[in-house]
């Protein structure tokens, strides 16, 4: 495959340094404790962790390099599957060094290990390199790097949205919650995983691998860009922007921020509470990142670009994107409503990143719109006020929450069809 078949990078390189240059703003003006450069050092552990630890740190930096590799077209594959055997074998080497038997546990440390081989492998071949391997390893040494960018961006967005401390209707989320489905969902996700260690660290690795799933779309877009109906950089930046607007208008924390420790061990108690805004704990990382779950739309947005993949990979994808959904609620970072409004916003984000689509075409304004609309509903019941009066009406709430869940899926479905069709 040539490199000219593969989606510029320029968009997001313009995404990044826009969202860079609000947060520097925000920093400058006194609003944000923390600048882009403070979380990059952070992520590369200057000043944060002990000699044993900065080796990992600095090496997790680079894990979707080894993603990177094994999907490139450009080299060998004996050579690539070499290489990142080779990172695993220094992984293995490392943690044997230090004394950690526990094996399985360490997945980002084997991810690390070939990450950190790979990422070697495609500095060099970018520097000395040629022809197509070398214009394909600096394309994807400029990814990762726009990839891990977009990581400190985002990090930093979340602890400036904590520190801003605005009220949150995580109140009018619970009992809409309760009323729509009768019982509490993230209550009782997270009393199981709490029953149940071994099922906890699971979730939590899989809420963890979250950016590796998306990477590997990335991946998979360097063999066959053709395949998906738009880059998943593009995917990304698209959702960031939107969350940034969303969260602002809608803010909720969760019940793990906005709750604890009353839940899930006194829910009785706070559903009979009045209707109201509540305030998170002062001096803790608590952002207003919740609704609607943006974990759960980037696990939707993998599933929608893996879509013409193999039958194999996109049940792959589909499962993980189930797994994000149980961890969301089990770890009491979302409530389920959270999650059903996740499908009509992520309709409107690919109508407005889909490729070869007219903006005439009704798919595609249907699927803006449709979005926007039921978003606009969301956050009118999420007023304490609207959503106490509502929970009178449970069972048109459990209807209206299935309505969300069905229409997003319906729009996506129509705008991949329809861009297939004008292809």
């Amino acid at each position: 495959m040539t490199t000219e078949r593969l989606r510029p990078l320029r968009e997001a390189l313009a995404a990044l340094l826009l969202a860079g240059a609000a947060l520097y703003v925000l920093w400058l003006a006194g609003l944000a404790p923390l600048a882009p450069h403070h979380l990059a050092g952070e992520r590369v552990g200057v000043g944060q962790f002990t000699w044993l630890d900065w080796p990992e740190t600095f090496a997790s930096l680079w894990s979707p390099a080894a993603l990177a590799l094994l999907a490139a077209p450009w080299w060998p594959r004996r050579r690539r599957l070499g290489l990142l055997a080779a990172g695993v074998a220094l992984a293995i080497a490392w943690m044997l060094a230090i004394g950690r038997p526990q094996w399985w546990l360490y997945i980002y440390a084997y991810l690390a290990g070939a990450g950190l081989v790979a990422m070697g492998y495609l500095a060099h071949q970018a520097l000395r390199g040629a022809g197509e391997a070398r214009a394909g390893a600096r394309y994807l040494v400029c990814a990762i790097l726009l990839f891990i960018g977009f990581g400190v961006v985002t990090r930093t967005y979340l602890v400036y949205s904590s520190a801003l401390a605005v009220p949150v209707l995580d109140w009018s989320a619970l009992k809409l919650d309760v009323a729509a489905f009768g019982f509490s969902p993230s209550a009782w996700a997270v009393g199981l995983a709490r029953a149940n260690a071994v099922l906890r660290i699971c979730l939590s690795i899989a809420y963890e691998m979250l950016p590796f799933a998306m990477f590997a779309v990335f991946a998979l877009e360097t063999r066959d860009p053709g395949r998906l109906p738009f880059g998943l950089l593009r995917g990304l930046f698209a959702c960031a922007f939107a969350a940034a607007l969303l969260y602002a208008l809608t803010p909720v924390a969760g019940p793990a921020f906005a709750l604890m420790p009353a839940f899930p061990s006194r829910l009785g108690e706070l559903l009979a509470n009045a209707p109201q805004w509540l305030n998170t704990p002062g001096g803790r990382f608590s952002p207003r990142n919740a609704f609607p779950s943006f974990h759960f739309c980037w696990a939707l947005l993998a599933v929608v670009l893996a879509w013409r993949q193999h039958g194999a990979l996109r049940a792959a994808f589909i499962a993980y994107a189930a797994c994000i959904a149980a961890a969301t609620l089990a770890l009491g970072e979302h409530y389920l409503v959270d999650l059903v409004a996740a499908p009509p916003v992520l309709a409107a984000i690919c109508a407005l990143c889909i490729e070869r689509l007219s903006w005439r075409a009704p798919e595609r304004w249907q699927a803006l719109l449709g979005g926007l609309l039921f978003y606009a509903a969301w956050a009118i019941l999420l007023r304490p006020a609207v959503a106490h009066a509502a929970t009178g009406w449970p069972w048109l709430l459990a209807a209206w929450c299935a309505l969300n869940v069905a229409a997003g899926a319906w729009w996506i479905r129509g705008l991949l069809r329809a861009q297939r069709e004008a292809a």
